[in-house]
Formats: C-alpha cells, sequence, structure tokens
C-alpha cells in the first residue's frame, strides 16, 4: 500500500511528481491545499495564504485521509498539518537553488517571494519540516536537478520498494556559490524593509 506524501519548497516539482505517482499506483490524488480552502486566507502583505485555524485544518485531512482505504499521494508544503500515522513515506524533493530561482522567475513570482522560497531550499525547510513532523525513518530525500519526470518517478519508486529512508542528498550550503547565497541574503533583507 502506498501512502506518500510529495513536499519540498513551490517550485521544485511536488505537482508533477505527486500526480505521476498516483497515476503509477492507481491511487488519489489529494492536494492538501484544496483540501484545507476553507481555512485559507490571503495575506496581501506576506503574498501567501495562511491558515486562519489549523486544529480544523487537521480535522479536515483526518476526515478525508481516514475515508480512504486504499492508496493516495498527497501534494502539499504543508506537512506539519497531516497525522504521522497515516502515511508510510515522505518523499521529499529538492531543486539546485538557481535553477530553482529560473524556474520561480519564469512562472511570473513576486520577486520578494522568489528570495525567500530560494532561501528556504538553500537551508533546507521542507526536508527539516518533513523530518520534525515523520521522523527520519519515513522520508525520502529526492535531487531533482537536471533530471527529467520519468527518471525522478522511476528513482522514487524503486527506493520505495527497497524500504530504506535516504536523508542528507543535498547540501547546498556546501554546493551553490557563495556571492549567490550572499546576494539572496541582501535581498531578503531589502524585502524585509520595503
Amino acid at each position: 500500500m502506498a501512502r506518500l506524501v510529495v513536499t519540498g519548497t513551490p517550485g521544485v516539482g511536488k505537482t508533477t511528481i505527486a500526480l505521476e505517482l498516483s497515476r503509477i499506483y492507481g491511487a488519489a490524488l489529494i492536494k492538501l491545499d484544496e483540501l484545507i480552502t476553507p481555512t485559507l486566507k490571503w495575506d496581501p502583505e506576506l503574498q501567501t495564504y495562511i491558515i486562519t485555524n489549523e486544529d480544523y485544518a487537521r480535522r479536515l485531512i483526518m476526515e478525508r485521509l481516514s475515508s480512504i482505504h486504499s492508496q493516495y499521494i498527497i501534494d502539499t508544503i504543508a506537512v506539519n498539518l497531516i497525522d504521522p500515522s497515516l502515511v508510510d513515506w515522505c518523499i521529499v524533493l529538492r531543486l539546485e537553488p538557481t535553477q530553482l530561482m529560473r524556474r520561480l522567475i519564469a512562472r511570473g513570482w513576486p520577486y520578494c517571494k522568489i528570495v525567500e522560497n530560494v532561501l528556504a531550499e538553500v537551508v533546507g525547510s521542507s526536508l527539516t519540516m518533513a523530518i520534525n513532523t515523520f521522523g527520519e525513518d519515513k522520508i525520502i530525500e529526492v535531487d531533482t536537478t537536471n533530471k527529467d519526470v520519468e527518471s525522478i518517478v522511476k528513482y522514487i519508486v524503486d527506493k520505495l520498494r527497497e524500504g530504506r529512508p535516504i536523508i542528507g542528498v543535498v547540501d547546498w550550503l556546501n554546493t551553490v556559490d557563495t556571492e549567490f547565497l550572499v546576494n539572496l541574503s541582501k535581498e531578503i533583507d531589502n524585502c524585509i524593509t520595503r
């Protein structure tokens, strides 16, 4: 049985990979943001949706996942809202930060949101949140950099078959150009002071 969460920084390919995994496993695809829409409110200052009632959001998720008596794939960044007992594996997608920046720019994201999300990828905030929620023994970290959907999905399916967690695949702080990181830091400071 596959009860999977696919997570990562916005722009790393969660939805594409989750959709393909749901097709392969014949599993229901759950887009968590759609499920918890009644608890979301747009914050124009933060340029993002905020959850107005986490308890209600958790209840909506619990009710929906408990009603599915087969496999499901959850597409989300909000892994902290999911009861760990309802998940077999959490797939954390990672993408080299300069590539992520180019992808988010191409999508027309506001510049400060781009900087915020690229910094989140650099420090591995999605991986940390996944570990804190599900524990290291349920995590498969995947570097998607320069890989096509087919090879990423094959890697995930192979690792799920092996049944061993994988953490520590990437460390962007040691591989990304220092000047790029310094510039990001300056940019986030500019965004905060605006």
